[in-house]
């Protein structure tokens, strides 16, 4: 039996390297800090589609980070009770997402194999969040999945439909919709200097009618260039599905410019509820950057929709601009 050195150590002294923390398997950042330990073993013996000395090792590995994963899950649901189906099967799919923080405790031979333990730090808060399910809302999506492009260097169908997955269990797309196109561009970074592990770049980006509906970019780590690609693809489409389902058929929001003093703001709110049909609510959502008030309005199809009957508007006090539809939900007016 003879041993070897293991990432974590030989990162070990290599903080003023390029990616140094990334070859401990830490990822840092905000969430480490409500991340938690897992651990989880995983063997693996030679096979005949293997094409390099490394691929036995990474198997284990893998599978070890998986059985962590699993572990944490499985904790979950005896705290929580029975988790969504379609999540935790997204979830497990998107394994080395979810276990890029790690470090191998031990490794040994086992024959021609290979068998190693992992401790894994997993962000329980997130994965809580993502296995729990959305709750249920008579809102759907408001866009339908037109299109995946995939750039070079992202891999095939697999890379695909890992997107469209994430796509649709964050409930960011549904039949019907406004159609949302999805491009993916794949960047390899390399590998980690003294370290077994690669690190790969993906830019998720969702639009519809030439508006960018979100966007993501996330620098990933694999053991090897593929895993830290598909990992990358996984974590951004999350993040662009989290955006995206943000978006809702029914709810349109409102950007209104001039809307102070506060009395003309109440008035279009209570001419909108009062005097625009299909208009059952109007809230405020923010106030932006500019200091033009966002209002969320519940109940039109769309923002043309919206925008026609503002154009008709006749209500005392109120005398609104259309200034511009911004997108199938997004709609900016200027009060008078």
């Amino acid at each position: 039996m003879r041993s070897r050195l293991s990432a974590t150590a030989l990162a070990i002294g290599l903080g003023s390297m390029p990616y140094a923390a990334l070859g401990l398997g830490w990822l840092g950042g905000p969430a480490a800090a409500a991340a938690q330990p897992y651990r989880g073993s995983g063997t693996s013996a030679p096979e005949p589609k293997d094409k390099s000395p490394g691929a036995v090792r990474q198997r284990a590995l893998s599978k070890a980070r998986r059985a962590a994963l699993e572990l944490a899950i499985g904790q979950l649901e005896s705290q929580s009770g029975k988790l969504g189906k379609s999540e935790k099967k997204a979830v497990m799919s998107a394994s080395d997402a979810w276990t890029g923080s790690y470090r191998v405790l031990s490794e040994r031979d086992e024959g021609d194999g290979v068998a190693i333990e992992v401790e894994v730090e997993i962000d329980v808060a997130r994965l809580r969040k993502k296995v729990a399910g959305a709750p249920s809302s008579d809102a759907k999506p408001l866009f339908m999945l037109e299109a995946i492009e995939l750039g070079d260097g992202c891999g095939d169908r697999t890379a695909k439909a890992r997107v469209e997955d994430e796509l649709v269990v964050g409930r960011a797309v549904a039949q019907g919709g406004a159609p949302l196109r999805v491009t993916v561009t794949c960047t390899p970074l390399g590998p980690v200097p003294h370290t077994f592990v690669h690190v790969a770049r993906a830019v998720v980006e969702a639009k519809s009618d030439a508006r960018v509906v979100a966007r993501s970019s996330i620098d990933s780590v694999g053991g090897d260039p593929e895993a830290a690609m598909t990992a990358a693809i996984a974590e951004a489409a999350q993040a662009v599905a989290a955006t995206a389902a943000l978006h809702r058929r029914g709810v349109v929001a409102l950007r209104v410019a001039g809307a102070r003093p506060a009395a003309r703001l109440r008035r279009l709110e209570r001419a909108l509820v009062q005097s625009v049909m299909g208009v059952a609510k109007v809230e405020l959502a923010r106030v932006d950057a500019k200091g033009n008030v966002v209002l969320s309005v519940h109940g039109p199809s769309d923002a043309p929709t919206l925008a026609q009957a503002l154009g008709s508007l006749d209500a005392p006090g109120v005398k609104a601009q259309v200034l511009a539809v911004e997108g199938p939900d997004a709609l900016s007016i200027e009060l008078h």
